[in-house]
């Protein structure tokens, strides 16, 4: 068997708002952080992100953060994809973090191979200062 390819469909830049800080829980520390807007460019996927969602993130004792986010996509022919992404964020020395993205699509039309696909994301945090703003993500397609 041949080794899978990565191919890129898209770069996200995800913003944030306030996180809301819901506490200790078994597992960590809790903080929903809202999703803002923010805008996705590529070969495959260009649009605008929608100012609804969230990451219930989870900042583990060991210091990982679990990201769970889930949003909108408004591609620039109309069509609205619901984005699962799911992953670790490290913060050793320069914070970097791998994801599974899930992109739901319409079952007809031209995103509808996404419904299938296997993605592979990273995530960078971006700041402002010392202020987390948003996220630099990348989506792959494994071929």
């Amino acid at each position: 068997m041949p080794d899978p390819t990565l191919t890129l469909i898209a770069r996200l830049t995800v913003l944030i708002g306030e996180p809301v800080d819901a506490g200790p829980v078994p597992g960590g520390h809790r903080r929903i952080i809202p999703i803002t807007g923010g805008t996705a460019e590529g070969p495959r996927i260009e649009g605008e992100v929608l100012p609804l969602g969230a990451d219930w993130n989870l900042m583990r004792p060991d210091g990982v953060a679990e990201v769970s986010a889930r949003y909108l996509v408004r591609t620039h022919d109309g069509v609205v994809l619901t984005i699962t992404n799911e992953g670790s964020l490290k913060f050793d020395g320069v914070p970097r973090g791998i994801t599974t993205p899930r992109i739901e699509a319409p079952a007809d039309g031209p995103y509808a191979w996404l419904n299938d696909a296997v993605l592979v994301g990273t995530l960078t945090p971006v700041v402002d200062g010392q202020r987390p703003i948003g996220v630099s993500l990348e989506f792959h397609h494994a071929d």
